[in-house]
């Protein structure tokens, strides 16, 4: 009898944690929820700094088999073609971009029109000329041409 109740608490246990899981949004990447994305273009190529947030249950399965996935969910929810992952933690990472054209080579620089493979809550691109600001967006639709 002992065996049998364990078993039923096991699965209403087992019922719960999975409930939240079905009932998530949409445009979250399974474990993975990004809340901002910070990008610094500099000559030649973009710093980019993610904010995101991990369920919890997750991150204990990330510390016994590592940070792969959570690697490759980032950079396929972030989308860039030439992009290298420098850093990375439970709360934040940070990627160097190399999408970035150099224009007429007088130091002028294009980042170009990108689309993200989610929706991103808040939207910083920073340059040295100017500082754009974006909200629930999944497309920058204008590349941003800078110094």
């Amino acid at each position: 009898m002992i065996r049998n109740s364990r078993a039923f608490l096991f699965l209403v246990l087992l019922a719960i944690t999975i409930e939240p899981a079905l009932a998530e949004d949409p445009d979250t990447h399974g474990y993975i929820t990004i809340h901002q994305v910070d990008i610094r273009l500099q000559p030649g190529y973009a710093d980019v700094h993610v904010s995101y947030t991990l369920d919890d249950a997750f991150r204990f399965l990330i510390l016994m088999f590592g940070e792969n996935d959570v690697q490759n969910r980032l950079l396929e929810m972030l989308a860039f073609e030439n992009a290298t992952l420098t850093r990375m933690d439970y709360e934040s990472a940070d990627l160097k971009v190399f999408d970035v054209k150099q224009v007429y080579g007088d130091g002028l620089y294009w980042f170009p029109a990108h689309e993200f493979s989610t929706t991103i809550p808040n939207l910083t691109i920073a340059s040295n000329l100017s500082c754009q600001q974006y909200e629930n967006i999944s497309r920058l639709e204008n590349g941003t041409v800078y110094y």
